[in-house]
């Protein structure tokens, strides 16, 4: 009966999993930005999911004093796919834990959110260890 149980969670976890990674099908095509790149450590071997309100376009503003896109950033730094124009500000990470964003008032605070609550992850703290040296 224990091992049962234990079969059933199981099953409901990879079943979340697997939900985050489809993300792409409540998101219009020409909203969503993808890369094929894997965090190599990532057991899960999928992307962090990123809803935003906000366009394309408005992430294409250079993040900080970096001479890098918002999106380049999380796209192909911390593996984010992104949609946007969603409902929402949300972070999905690799084992389908979904985070929501506080800040809401530019893709500068949304990618400053992303960054910070993935440097507090296991694997995103190395993420954002290779970011930082790369820069």
């Amino acid at each position: 009966n224990s091992i049962m149980k234990k079969i059933v969670i199981l099953c409901l976890m990879l079943t979340n999993i697997n939900c985050s990674n489809n993300i792409y099908l409540n998101c219009n095509e020409k909203n969503y930005m993808t890369s094929n790149k894997v965090n190599p450590e990532n057991y899960y071997e999928n992307r962090r999911e990123l809803k935003t309100t906000f366009s394309k376009s408005d992430f294409d503003i250079l993040y900080r004093d970096y001479k890098s896109s918002c999106a380049n950033i999380l796209i192909n730094f911390f593996y984010c796919n992104i949609c946007f124009g969603a409902k929402e500000n949300s972070l999905t990470s690799y084992n389908g834990k979904k985070y929501f964003f506080n800040k809401n008032d530019s893709c500068i605070e949304i990618t400053d959110e992303c960054i910070k609550l993935i440097s507090s992850m296991q694997m995103g703290s190395n993420e954002h260890t290779i970011f930082l040296e790369s820069q």
